[in-house]
């Protein structure tokens, strides 16, 4: 009986001893190294695109970078770059392209000055999560401009209120200095750098004049020192080494390849503008001259006979300009429209109503209408912009002084240039430029008298009556030079004749 429970005991003894030791080896399992595949928890290496900001901005260049950022995010990279070098332009298509990277939140977004971020090209900058720069390069100056008759000059506060507060939204948003970002814009701020007697960094506080003077001596006592770091009437640009000091960039490297090298980032893709993107934005830029050629050669169709060359060349040139318009997103169905319903008019004008001026110039009205709405992206100025009324009033008057320059610049040509071309150079034959002087003497041109018309009656001309040359119209439609007429009336010095027969 003894004998049976000692052995009891014994084996009580074993299997408590299995039992922890399988409870230690649980344990081991669960708290030792990870199995071979699992060994290495390696940090991953982020992905990098980046997408250069080149020369000036405009509606061409937005959508360059709409197409790129799309293309971009397809690879799903967790760092976008923008490689920024331009001197700014068109403040409308700066918002949108602020709007488009903001609108990013798959990626980081960084912002690196190559060369200069003026103007608009600060304020795409502040749009990114970051900031860096390269060695000997510049950002700020956003002050809006116009041109004037008296020259280039600053916009009043109307338009620069809501940029400043674009500037001061986008510096809160990526914590960037907001009183100094607003100093890019408004030359009236004179900005103060306070720097605190604790602390681990040399990071200052910024005042305007007004506020730092509105300071107690206990409020200014917690300062070591402070100094004015834009001046009253000055605007805020920085190199890339007062950027950082004054906590813009995150640093300045000799090259965007040393930055990315530095973070050990992989470069997975590289974003630029194919040539069709390039040919769009270079015709943007010749657009003022080529609506003076076509709306040139327009008026050179209404004054000859018919429809050639000048025509044909006319609504080329200006369906060019407005193409390259259409192409980069600013033109849309309802400037097509307005396009072709002007050109229907115009051809009217041509074959069906010759003469009547009516359908030719409501044509060319529209035309005009279309190319004004094309050169901007909106149809009717929001009041909350008001920069897109100044940008209205801007293009009407390049479409419309165009348009006028058309008018004076074939008339000075033909009087002054075209008599002294080679007989075989000649667009106008010698019939319609000899004997241009008119003589007029009301008393000799009588109802009922017949003479030639000595030009293309379209409908007005010269004609020939008893040997001597006279300023007529035609009753209706186009009397061909050479042909037979008739007085039908006279009004003071000029006459209205018929074709004899017709």
């Amino acid at each position: 009986m003894q004998a049976d429970k000692f052995y009891l005991v014994v084996l009580l003894l074993f299997a408590l001893l299995f039992s922890q030791t399988e409870a230690l080896s649980s344990l081991e399992s669960s708290t030792g190294p990870p199995s071979p595949a699992g060994d290495v928890q390696t940090k991953k290496t982020k992905s990098v695109s980046i997408i250069n900001i080149d020369e000036q901005v405009d509606a061409g260049l937005y959508y360059f970078l709409k197409r790129a950022v799309e293309e971009a995010l397809e690879e799903k990279p967790d760092v976008i770059i923008f490689k920024v070098n331009t001197f700014g332009g068109e403040l409308h298509s700066a918002f949108e392209i602020v709007e488009l990277i903001l609108s990013i939140s798959q990626a980081t977004t960084y912002a690196y000055v190559h060369q200069k971020a003026i103007s608009a090209g600060a304020l795409i900058s502040l749009a990114s999560n970051n900031i860096v720069m390269e060695n000997g390069t510049t950002i700020g100056d956003c002050a809006p401009i116009t041109q004037t008759q008296e020259g280039i000059k600053v916009v009043g506060e109307k338009i620069q209120s809501p940029l400043r507060a674009k500037f001061r939204a986008l510096a809160e948003k990526n914590g960037y200095p907001s009183l100094l970002s607003q100093a890019m814009v408004t030359m009236e701020m004179e900005v103060i750098a306070a720097y605190p007697k604790s602390g681990a960094t040399n990071k200052a506080d910024y005042y305007t004049a007004r506020q730092w003077e509105g300071l107690s001596k206990e409020e200014k006592s917690i300062y070591s020192s402070h100094k004015i770091v834009v001046e009253k009437g000055e605007l805020l640009t920085m190199t890339d080494k007062e950027a950082y000091e004054y906590g813009f960039s995150q640093g300045s490297f000799s090259s965007l390849d040393d930055f990315i090298e530095s973070r050990s980032w992989r470069v997975i893709s590289e974003h630029e503008t194919n040539w069709s993107e390039d040919l769009v934005r270079t015709l943007g830029k010749f657009a003022p001259i080529l609506m003076l050629i076509g709306f040139g050669c327009l008026y050179m169709e209404l004054k000859t006979p018919g429809f050639g060359v000048f025509g044909i060349v006319g609504i080329v040139i200006l369906s060019i300009v407005f193409g390259s318009k259409y192409l980069v997103g600013l033109a849309d169905y309802t400037e097509l429209l307005l396009l072709v319903v002007g050109s229907i008019l115009f051809l009217i004008e041509i074959f069906v109503f010759p003469g009547t001026l009516f359908f030719g110039v409501t044509g060319v009205f529209f035309i005009i209408v279309s190319l004004i709405l094309s050169m901007q992206g909106f149809n009717i100025p929001d009041p909350k912009f008001p920069w897109e009324m100044q940008t209205l009033l801007n293009n009407i008057a390049l479409t419309l002084g165009m348009a006028l320059l058309a008018l004076i610049v074939p008339f000075l040509g033909i009087k002054y240039i075209v008599p002294h071309m080679p007989r075989n150079m000649r667009v106008i034959p010698d019939t319609t430029l000899k004997n241009a002087k008119v003589t007029t003497v009301e008393s000799e041109l009588r109802p009922g008298m017949e003479g030639v018309s000595k030009t293309w009656l379209r409908p007005y001309g010269k004609a020939v009556f008893d040997g001597k040359l006279y300023e007529v119209q035609a009753v209706s439609n186009f009397i061909e030079a050479g042909r037979k007429v008739e007085v039908v009336s006279v009004a003071g010095n000029k006459g209205t004749v018929k074709e004899v027969g017709a």
